[in-house]
């Protein structure tokens, strides 16, 4: 996947995490990037690049409830 379309990605999946959780945008992305799934978006072996945003959104938030 291109850089710039994965970038796209991460952000449509920052601005609906903010969203779902009620949270700003910072927030949000400072969460992402401190997730497992943060970590795993840059490597295609995991599948994430291909999955939906909410998918994505989702396993971000199971991840945070396990915490």
């Amino acid at each position: 996947m291109k850089d710039y379309i994965l970038y796209r990605k991460i952000a449509r999946v920052i601005l609906q995490l903010a969203d779902e959780l009620d949270i700003s945008p910072k927030r949000a992305m400072l969460l992402f990037y401190r997730s497992k799934v943060g970590e795993q978006m840059h490597d295609p072996k995991y599948g994430y690049q291909i999955m939906s945003d909410t998918y994505i959104v989702n396993d971000i938030k199971a991840e945070i409830a396990g915490r």
